[in-house]
């Protein structure tokens, strides 16, 4: 056991000390700050709640070209890319970029794509595949389409 040491006596015990000082209510300046922060955090949540509205149709784009990889055939899969990207910049309010011609439209979205994920990179028949009559890609093709595809839905800022 540890022996306890006595008590300290203290001199001049005669003396009267304030009380503490209370933690609430705080400054009045508190009651401001904690009225610009929430307005700040509803502002911001308000902000992430439009932004996400607004880009529905993103979402909905990348579902239906999940649900499509292997259940069409190769030419109805560059119909549906091309269908999705003409909606992604109606949605966008582009309707005069998505009234262009195929090979204007590939060529105008290529400027802001980089290098590697372009769509000039694709086959010919990514372009002209809607216009022929039998379209045949390889499994490589048809991943690189959908992928391309699906970065531009996801990225593009136009």
């Amino acid at each position: 056991m540890i022996p306890q040491t006595p008590p300290l006596e203290l001199p001049h015990k005669a003396y009267m000390l304030p009380q503490a000082v209370p933690m609430w209510p705080p400054a009045w300046w508190t009651w401001l700050a904690l009225a610009i922060v929430i307005l700040i955090v509803i502002g911001i949540v308000l902000l992430l709640i439009k932004r996400r509205h607004k880009r529905t149709y993103r979402r909905e784009a990348l579902a239906s070209l999940k649900h499509a990889d292997d259940n069409l055939l190769d030419k109805e899969l560059i119909t549906l890319c091309h269908e999705l990207i003409r909606r992604c910049l109606v949605s966008e309010n582009r309707m005069s970029l998505a009234a262009l011609p195929v090979e204007s439209l590939i060529e105008k979205l290529d400027e802001k794509l980089p290098a590697k994920q372009q769509f000039h990179l694709l086959s010919d028949d990514f372009i002209n595949g809607p216009y022929r009559g039998n379209v045949e890609l390889t499994a490589k093709q048809r991943e690189n389409i959908l992928s391309i595809t699906r970065y531009w839905i996801r990225k593009h800022h136009v």
